[in-house]
């Protein structure tokens, strides 16, 4: 099953993993922090493979999973690369 962790930075150095969206038959399933997750599912997050403004949800699947790296990248938040 692929999936991709996102980890937050915690104060004292350590990361934790804030969530972690599997790919399913119907879409992406995340897990995790509740706000995060639900922000994730009603607000998407954006498609950098695109010229369009048009956001990705967990219902796009592979393309959504695919997208998350780039859209948490930060020192603060960080998506890995998906893992099976």
């Amino acid at each position: 099953m692929s999936f991709v962790e996102i980890f937050k930075l915690q104060n004292n150095g350590s990361q934790t993993v804030l969530a972690t969206c599997k790919l399913t038959d119907g879409g992406v399933i995340c897990e995790g922090d509740e706000n995060f997750v639900a922000n994730l599912n009603s607000e998407g997050i954006k498609d950098y493979s695109s010229d369009s403004d048009q956001n990705l949800f967990p219902k796009d699947g592979l393309k959504f999973l695919e997208q998350l790296k780039y859209n948490f990248k930060s020192g603060y938040l960080n998506a890995t690369d998906i893992k099976e």
